[in-house]
Protein backbone atom coordinates (compact mmCIF):
# COMPACT_ATOMS: atom_id res chain seq x y z
CA UNK A 1 0.00 0.00 0.00
CA UNK A 2 1.41 3.39 -1.03
CA UNK A 3 1.62 5.90 1.84
CA UNK A 4 2.17 9.66 1.79
CA UNK A 5 3.75 11.91 4.41
CA UNK A 6 5.44 15.31 4.46
CA UNK A 7 8.83 15.10 6.16
CA UNK A 8 11.99 17.16 6.54
CA UNK A 9 14.85 15.62 4.54
CA UNK A 10 18.26 17.25 4.16
CA UNK A 11 16.85 20.43 5.75
CA UNK A 12 14.13 20.66 3.10
CA UNK A 13 10.43 19.82 3.19
CA UNK A 14 9.46 16.95 0.87
CA UNK A 15 6.54 14.60 0.28
CA UNK A 16 7.62 11.05 1.02
CA UNK A 17 5.90 8.42 -1.14
CA UNK A 18 6.54 5.00 0.34
CA UNK A 19 5.53 1.37 -0.03
CA UNK A 20 7.08 -1.18 2.29
CA UNK A 21 10.81 -0.42 2.35
CA UNK A 22 10.71 1.69 -0.82
CA UNK A 23 11.07 5.44 -0.30
CA UNK A 24 10.72 8.21 -2.88
CA UNK A 25 10.57 11.96 -2.40
CA UNK A 26 8.98 14.96 -4.10
CA UNK A 27 10.23 18.46 -3.36
CA UNK A 28 7.59 21.01 -2.37
CA UNK A 29 9.91 23.98 -2.10
CA UNK A 30 8.34 25.60 -5.18
CA UNK A 31 4.93 25.61 -3.44
CA UNK A 32 6.00 27.56 -0.35
CA UNK A 33 5.62 31.31 0.00
CA UNK A 34 7.70 33.64 2.15
CA UNK A 35 10.54 31.15 2.84
CA UNK A 36 9.10 29.82 6.17
CA UNK A 37 11.44 28.57 8.88
CA UNK A 38 10.94 24.80 8.59
CA UNK A 39 13.09 23.88 11.58
CA UNK A 40 11.17 26.13 13.99
CA UNK A 41 7.63 26.17 12.66
CA UNK A 42 7.01 22.76 11.03
CA UNK A 43 4.88 20.30 13.07
CA UNK A 44 5.87 16.83 11.89
CA UNK A 45 2.98 15.04 13.64
CA UNK A 46 0.28 17.27 12.16
CA UNK A 47 2.19 17.78 8.90
CA UNK A 48 1.45 21.49 9.02
CA UNK A 49 3.15 24.83 9.66
CA UNK A 50 2.30 26.44 12.98
CA UNK A 51 0.42 29.73 13.15
CA UNK A 52 3.75 31.51 13.75
CA UNK A 53 5.13 30.56 10.34
CA UNK A 54 5.26 33.00 7.44
CA UNK A 55 2.20 32.61 5.17
CA UNK A 56 1.12 29.59 7.21
CA UNK A 57 -2.46 29.48 5.88
CA UNK A 58 -1.43 29.70 2.22
CA UNK A 59 1.39 27.22 2.60
CA UNK A 60 -0.69 24.69 4.53
CA UNK A 61 -3.40 24.91 1.88
CA UNK A 62 -0.83 24.47 -0.90
CA UNK A 63 0.56 21.37 0.82
CA UNK A 64 -2.94 19.94 1.34
CA UNK A 65 -3.71 20.43 -2.35
CA UNK A 66 -0.40 18.93 -3.46
CA UNK A 67 -0.89 15.85 -1.30
CA UNK A 68 -4.50 15.47 -2.42
CA UNK A 69 -3.40 15.03 -6.06
CA UNK A 70 -1.31 12.02 -5.09
CA UNK A 71 -4.03 10.68 -2.79
CA UNK A 72 -6.47 10.80 -5.69
CA UNK A 73 -3.90 9.20 -7.97
CA UNK A 74 -3.20 6.18 -5.76
CA UNK A 75 -6.88 5.81 -4.86
CA UNK A 76 -7.96 5.77 -8.50
CA UNK A 77 -4.97 3.66 -9.61
CA UNK A 78 -4.28 1.19 -6.77
CA UNK A 79 -2.05 -0.86 -9.08
CA UNK A 80 0.61 1.87 -9.14
CA UNK A 81 3.77 1.28 -7.13
CA UNK A 82 5.38 4.02 -5.04
CA UNK A 83 7.95 4.59 -7.78
CA UNK A 84 5.29 4.84 -10.49
CA UNK A 85 3.23 7.25 -8.38
CA UNK A 86 6.33 9.41 -7.85
CA UNK A 87 7.08 9.54 -11.56
CA UNK A 88 3.48 10.17 -12.57
CA UNK A 89 3.81 13.95 -12.25
CA UNK A 90 6.81 15.98 -13.33
CA UNK A 91 8.98 17.36 -10.54
CA UNK A 92 9.39 20.80 -12.14
CA UNK A 93 7.16 23.67 -11.11
CA UNK A 94 6.26 24.47 -14.70
CA UNK A 95 4.96 20.98 -15.35
CA UNK A 96 3.26 20.50 -11.99
CA UNK A 97 1.02 23.54 -12.33
CA UNK A 98 -0.87 22.32 -15.44
CA UNK A 99 -1.37 18.97 -13.72
CA UNK A 100 -2.82 20.81 -10.71
CA UNK A 101 -5.25 22.67 -12.92
CA UNK A 102 -6.33 19.44 -14.57
CA UNK A 103 -6.85 17.71 -11.23
CA UNK A 104 -8.73 20.69 -9.83
CA UNK A 105 -11.08 20.63 -12.79
CA UNK A 106 -11.99 17.01 -12.05
CA UNK A 107 -12.34 17.34 -8.27
CA UNK A 108 -15.81 17.10 -6.61
CA UNK A 109 -18.00 20.18 -6.55
CA UNK A 110 -17.01 21.92 -3.30
CA UNK A 111 -20.31 23.85 -3.30
CA UNK A 112 -22.07 20.61 -2.38
CA UNK A 113 -21.90 19.77 1.32
CA UNK A 114 -21.68 16.02 0.71
CA UNK A 115 -18.83 16.33 -1.78
CA UNK A 116 -16.74 18.47 0.54
CA UNK A 117 -17.49 16.12 3.45
CA UNK A 118 -15.99 13.30 1.38
CA UNK A 119 -12.89 15.45 0.81
CA UNK A 120 -12.61 16.11 4.56
CA UNK A 121 -12.77 12.37 5.27
CA UNK A 122 -9.90 11.72 2.86
CA UNK A 123 -7.86 14.60 4.29
CA UNK A 124 -8.31 13.30 7.81
CA UNK A 125 -7.28 9.80 6.74
CA UNK A 126 -4.00 11.23 5.47
CA UNK A 127 -3.16 12.96 8.75
CA UNK A 128 -1.10 11.02 11.27
CA UNK A 129 -2.92 10.41 14.53
CA UNK A 130 -6.19 12.02 13.39
CA UNK A 131 -9.61 10.49 13.73
CA UNK A 132 -11.41 10.40 10.39
CA UNK A 133 -14.09 8.03 11.72
CA UNK A 134 -16.13 10.90 13.19
CA UNK A 135 -16.50 12.56 9.78
CA UNK A 136 -17.12 9.24 8.08
CA UNK A 137 -19.94 8.49 10.56
CA UNK A 138 -21.33 12.00 10.02
CA UNK A 139 -21.43 11.40 6.27
CA UNK A 140 -23.30 8.12 6.65
CA UNK A 141 -25.72 9.58 9.19
CA UNK A 142 -26.50 12.68 7.12
CA UNK A 143 -27.19 10.53 4.05
CA UNK A 144 -29.57 8.46 6.14
CA UNK A 145 -31.53 11.11 8.07
CA UNK A 146 -31.21 14.46 6.24
CA UNK A 147 -33.71 14.77 3.42
CA UNK A 148 -32.11 16.15 0.27
CA UNK A 149 -28.61 15.90 1.71
CA UNK A 150 -27.04 14.92 -1.64
CA UNK A 151 -28.14 18.25 -3.15
CA UNK A 152 -27.54 20.45 -0.09
CA UNK A 153 -25.29 23.40 -0.93
CA UNK A 154 -23.18 25.58 1.33
CA UNK A 155 -24.97 28.67 0.00
CA UNK A 156 -28.23 27.39 1.50
CA UNK A 157 -26.80 26.95 4.99
CA UNK A 158 -27.95 29.79 7.26
CA UNK A 159 -29.40 30.15 10.75
CA UNK A 160 -32.77 28.64 9.81
CA UNK A 161 -31.19 25.75 7.91
CA UNK A 162 -28.96 24.90 10.88
CA UNK A 163 -32.03 24.98 13.12
CA UNK A 164 -33.76 22.50 10.81
CA UNK A 165 -30.66 20.26 10.73
CA UNK A 166 -30.31 20.41 14.53
CA UNK A 167 -33.96 19.44 14.98
CA UNK A 168 -33.42 16.44 12.70
CA UNK A 169 -30.27 15.39 14.56
CA UNK A 170 -32.18 15.71 17.85
CA UNK A 171 -34.60 12.96 16.79
CA UNK A 172 -31.80 10.40 16.66
CA UNK A 173 -29.28 8.96 19.09
CA UNK A 174 -25.90 10.58 19.56
CA UNK A 175 -27.08 14.17 19.03
CA UNK A 176 -24.15 15.71 20.87
CA UNK A 177 -21.39 13.99 18.87
CA UNK A 178 -23.22 14.38 15.56
CA UNK A 179 -23.88 18.09 16.11
CA UNK A 180 -20.32 18.73 17.32
CA UNK A 181 -18.78 17.01 14.29
CA UNK A 182 -21.10 18.86 11.91
CA UNK A 183 -20.15 22.20 13.46
CA UNK A 184 -16.43 21.32 13.18
CA UNK A 185 -17.05 20.40 9.56
CA UNK A 186 -18.61 23.81 8.89
CA UNK A 187 -15.50 25.38 10.39
CA UNK A 188 -13.28 23.44 7.98
CA UNK A 189 -15.47 24.55 5.08
CA UNK A 190 -15.23 28.17 6.17
CA UNK A 191 -11.41 27.95 6.31
CA UNK A 192 -11.11 26.31 2.88
CA UNK A 193 -10.42 28.74 0.04
CA UNK A 194 -12.18 26.47 -2.47
CA UNK A 195 -15.49 26.42 -0.59
CA UNK A 196 -17.97 29.28 -0.95
CA UNK A 197 -19.03 29.35 2.69
CA UNK A 198 -18.36 31.42 5.81
CA UNK A 199 -19.42 30.58 9.36
CA UNK A 200 -20.91 34.07 9.59
CA UNK A 201 -23.77 32.75 7.40
CA UNK A 202 -25.24 30.89 10.39
CA UNK A 203 -25.15 33.98 12.62
CA UNK A 204 -25.17 33.19 16.31
CA UNK A 205 -26.56 29.70 15.91
CA UNK A 206 -25.16 27.15 18.37
CA UNK A 207 -25.96 23.47 18.10
CA UNK A 208 -25.45 23.04 21.83
CA UNK A 209 -28.58 25.13 22.46
CA UNK A 210 -30.71 22.50 20.75
CA UNK A 211 -29.43 19.46 22.61
CA UNK A 212 -32.63 17.53 23.42
CA UNK A 213 -31.12 16.57 26.78
CA UNK A 214 -29.82 20.03 27.67
CA UNK A 215 -32.14 20.36 30.69
CA UNK A 216 -31.73 16.79 31.88
CA UNK A 217 -29.43 15.91 34.76
CA UNK A 218 -26.79 13.47 33.66
CA UNK A 219 -26.65 10.86 36.40
CA UNK A 220 -24.39 8.52 34.45
CA UNK A 221 -20.83 8.67 35.73
CA UNK A 222 -17.71 7.09 34.22
CA UNK A 223 -16.98 3.51 35.22
CA UNK A 224 -14.45 3.46 38.07
CA UNK A 225 -12.96 0.91 40.41
CA UNK A 226 -13.94 1.14 44.06
CA UNK A 227 -11.08 1.75 46.55
CA UNK A 228 -11.19 -1.93 47.50
CA UNK A 229 -11.15 -3.13 43.88
CA UNK A 230 -8.32 -0.73 43.04
CA UNK A 231 -6.24 -1.91 45.97
CA UNK A 232 -6.82 -5.53 45.01
CA UNK A 233 -5.80 -4.89 41.40
CA UNK A 234 -2.65 -2.95 42.27
CA UNK A 235 -1.49 -5.74 44.59
CA UNK A 236 -2.44 -8.74 42.46
CA UNK A 237 -0.12 -11.74 42.48
CA UNK A 238 1.19 -12.11 38.92
CA UNK A 239 1.45 -15.88 39.32
CA UNK A 240 -2.23 -16.22 40.24
CA UNK A 241 -4.02 -13.52 38.26
CA UNK A 242 -6.16 -14.81 35.33
CA UNK A 243 -4.72 -18.36 35.42
CA UNK A 244 -6.42 -19.22 32.10
CA UNK A 245 -3.89 -17.01 30.30
CA UNK A 246 -0.75 -19.07 29.63
CA UNK A 247 1.55 -16.25 28.51
CA UNK A 248 2.52 -14.91 31.95
CA UNK A 249 4.91 -12.30 30.51
CA UNK A 250 2.05 -10.91 28.48
CA UNK A 251 -0.19 -10.83 31.56
CA UNK A 252 2.51 -8.97 33.48
CA UNK A 253 2.78 -6.45 30.62
CA UNK A 254 -1.00 -5.92 30.64
CA UNK A 255 -0.97 -5.36 34.41
CA UNK A 256 1.98 -2.95 34.26
CA UNK A 257 0.29 -1.08 31.45
CA UNK A 258 -2.91 -0.55 33.48
CA UNK A 259 -0.98 0.39 36.63
CA UNK A 260 0.94 2.98 34.61
CA UNK A 261 -2.35 4.39 33.28
CA UNK A 262 -3.65 4.82 36.81
CA UNK A 263 -0.51 6.59 38.06
CA UNK A 264 -0.25 8.89 35.02
CA UNK A 265 -3.92 9.76 34.28
CA UNK A 266 -3.10 8.69 30.70
CA UNK A 267 -5.44 7.11 28.18
CA UNK A 268 -4.27 3.88 26.48
CA UNK A 269 -3.01 5.68 23.35
CA UNK A 270 -0.95 8.10 25.48
CA UNK A 271 0.80 5.26 27.32
CA UNK A 272 1.42 3.24 24.17
CA UNK A 273 2.99 6.18 22.32
CA UNK A 274 5.05 7.42 25.31
CA UNK A 275 8.81 7.61 24.65
CA UNK A 276 11.93 8.02 26.79
CA UNK A 277 12.53 11.43 25.21
CA UNK A 278 9.25 12.61 26.78
CA UNK A 279 10.84 12.40 30.25
CA UNK A 280 13.09 15.32 31.22
CA UNK A 281 16.02 15.38 33.64
CA UNK A 282 13.78 16.43 36.51
CA UNK A 283 11.79 13.21 36.11
CA UNK A 284 8.75 14.91 34.60
CA UNK A 285 6.76 13.53 31.69
CA UNK A 286 5.99 16.41 29.33
CA UNK A 287 3.79 15.52 26.36
CA UNK A 288 0.63 16.51 24.54
CA UNK A 289 -2.36 14.22 24.88
CA UNK A 290 -3.14 12.43 21.62
CA UNK A 291 -6.88 13.15 21.86
CA UNK A 292 -6.99 16.78 23.00
CA UNK A 293 -3.46 17.90 22.04
CA UNK A 294 -3.30 19.63 25.44
CA UNK A 295 0.11 19.70 27.15
CA UNK A 296 0.41 17.63 30.32
CA UNK A 297 3.13 17.53 32.97
CA UNK A 298 3.27 14.44 35.18
CA UNK A 299 5.97 13.54 37.74
CA UNK A 300 7.39 10.03 37.41
CA UNK A 301 6.71 8.43 40.79
CA UNK A 302 8.57 5.35 42.10
CA UNK A 303 5.93 2.92 40.78
CA UNK A 304 6.13 4.38 37.29
CA UNK A 305 9.95 4.49 37.43
CA UNK A 306 10.09 0.79 38.32
CA UNK A 307 7.89 -0.10 35.34
CA UNK A 308 9.95 2.08 33.00
CA UNK A 309 13.19 0.41 34.14
CA UNK A 310 11.68 -3.05 33.78
CA UNK A 311 11.20 -2.71 30.02
CA UNK A 312 14.31 -0.66 29.27
CA UNK A 313 16.25 -2.38 26.50
CA UNK A 314 13.26 -4.45 25.37
CA UNK A 315 11.56 -1.72 23.33
CA UNK A 316 12.07 -0.31 19.84
CA UNK A 317 12.13 3.23 18.45
CA UNK A 318 12.46 4.80 21.89
CA UNK A 319 9.07 3.68 23.26
CA UNK A 320 8.63 3.05 26.99
CA UNK A 321 6.52 -0.10 26.53
CA UNK A 322 7.41 -2.99 24.17
CA UNK A 323 4.28 -2.58 22.08
CA UNK A 324 4.98 -0.35 19.09
CA UNK A 325 7.43 -1.14 16.29
CA UNK A 326 7.54 1.61 13.67
CA UNK A 327 9.07 -0.60 10.99
CA UNK A 328 6.57 -3.41 11.52
CA UNK A 329 3.71 -0.87 11.61
CA UNK A 330 4.49 0.14 8.02
CA UNK A 331 3.55 -3.34 6.84
CA UNK A 332 -0.09 -3.02 7.91
CA UNK A 333 -2.78 -1.28 5.87
CA UNK A 334 -4.80 -0.40 8.98
CA UNK A 335 -3.55 2.80 10.62
CA UNK A 336 -2.15 2.28 14.15
CA UNK A 337 -2.72 -1.47 13.76
CA UNK A 338 -0.30 -2.51 16.53
CA UNK A 339 -1.82 -0.03 18.97
CA UNK A 340 -5.38 -1.09 18.19
CA UNK A 341 -4.51 -4.79 18.41
CA UNK A 342 -2.79 -4.36 21.78
CA UNK A 343 -5.70 -2.32 23.16
CA UNK A 344 -8.11 -5.02 21.99
CA UNK A 345 -6.10 -7.75 23.74
CA UNK A 346 -5.79 -5.74 26.96
CA UNK A 347 -9.55 -5.17 27.04
CA UNK A 348 -10.20 -8.86 26.44
CA UNK A 349 -7.89 -9.74 29.35
CA UNK A 350 -9.49 -7.09 31.59
CA UNK A 351 -12.91 -8.68 31.19
CA UNK A 352 -11.55 -11.71 33.06
CA UNK A 353 -9.91 -9.45 35.64
CA UNK A 354 -13.19 -7.59 36.11
CA UNK A 355 -14.92 -10.84 37.01
CA UNK A 356 -12.21 -11.58 39.59
CA UNK A 357 -12.64 -8.09 41.05
CA UNK A 358 -16.44 -8.29 41.01
CA UNK A 359 -17.11 -5.19 38.85
CA UNK A 360 -20.72 -4.66 37.75
CA UNK A 361 -19.54 -3.77 34.22
CA UNK A 362 -17.08 -5.30 31.75
CA UNK A 363 -13.73 -3.86 32.84
CA UNK A 364 -11.77 -2.06 30.11
CA UNK A 365 -8.52 -0.07 29.92
CA UNK A 366 -9.96 3.44 30.02
CA UNK A 367 -11.41 2.70 33.49
CA UNK A 368 -7.95 3.29 34.96
CA UNK A 369 -7.91 6.87 33.70
CA UNK A 370 -11.44 7.38 35.09
CA UNK A 371 -10.35 5.87 38.40
CA UNK A 372 -7.19 7.99 38.62
CA UNK A 373 -9.14 11.24 38.18
CA UNK A 374 -11.81 10.23 40.68
CA UNK A 375 -9.21 8.94 43.17
CA UNK A 376 -7.29 12.24 43.02
CA UNK A 377 -10.43 14.32 43.55
CA UNK A 378 -11.62 12.16 46.43
CA UNK A 379 -8.26 12.70 48.11
CA UNK A 380 -8.55 16.50 47.88
CA UNK A 381 -6.12 17.12 45.01
CA UNK A 382 -7.17 20.54 43.59
CA UNK A 383 -9.44 20.16 40.59
CA UNK A 384 -7.34 22.63 38.59
CA UNK A 385 -4.25 20.46 39.06
CA UNK A 386 -6.15 17.28 38.18
CA UNK A 387 -7.45 18.90 34.99
CA UNK A 388 -3.93 19.94 34.00
CA UNK A 389 -2.43 16.54 34.80
CA UNK A 390 -5.21 14.72 32.94
CA UNK A 391 -4.97 17.02 29.92
CA UNK A 392 -8.59 18.11 30.04
CA UNK A 393 -10.72 21.05 31.22
CA UNK A 394 -12.04 21.88 34.67
CA UNK A 395 -15.54 22.00 33.18
CA UNK A 396 -15.22 18.46 31.85
CA UNK A 397 -13.95 17.23 35.23
CA UNK A 398 -16.87 18.92 37.02
CA UNK A 399 -19.43 17.55 34.60
CA UNK A 400 -18.28 13.95 34.39
CA UNK A 401 -15.92 13.07 37.21
CA UNK A 402 -16.61 15.10 40.34
CA UNK A 403 -17.95 12.55 42.78
CA UNK A 404 -20.57 14.32 44.87
CA UNK A 405 -21.77 11.00 46.27
CA UNK A 406 -18.43 10.18 47.81
CA UNK A 407 -19.16 9.25 51.47
CA UNK A 408 -16.17 11.24 52.74
CA UNK A 409 -17.36 14.43 51.02
CA UNK A 410 -20.93 13.92 52.24
CA UNK A 411 -19.76 13.35 55.81
CA UNK A 412 -17.48 16.41 55.77
CA UNK A 413 -20.35 18.60 54.48
CA UNK A 414 -22.69 17.40 57.21
CA UNK A 415 -20.07 18.00 59.91
CA UNK A 416 -19.38 21.54 58.69
CA UNK A 417 -23.03 22.58 58.85
CA UNK A 418 -23.74 20.76 62.13
CA UNK A 419 -20.88 22.69 63.74
CA UNK A 420 -22.42 26.02 62.72
CA UNK A 421 -24.67 26.06 65.81
CA UNK A 422 -21.88 25.16 68.24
Amino acid sequence: MVKLKFIIRDNALVLRISEGKQRYYKSVKHLLKGNPNIERHWNNDKERFSSYAVSCAENNQALDDFKRFYLSLIRENPELSAKQATQYYSASKQEVEPTIEKSAANKPDADLVEDFLKIVVEREKAKQGCNFEAYDKLHKKCKKILKGFSSLTFQSINYDKCLSIANTFAKHKGYKNTAKTFRNFLGKASDDANVNFKVSQIGGFKFSHYDPKINEIDTKKPDVLTPEQLKTFLNMDMDKITPAHRDRKRVELYHDFCVFMFHSFFAPCDVIKLKYKDIDRQGMIRVKRKKTHKPVEIPVNPVMAKIIDKYRGQTKNGYIFPIMDDEKEKGYETKDYLFKKFRERVNTWLKYVGKELGTDYALYAYVFRHTAITFALDNNIPISYVAMAAGTSIEMIQKHYYNGNNPQNTERLQQVFMCAAD
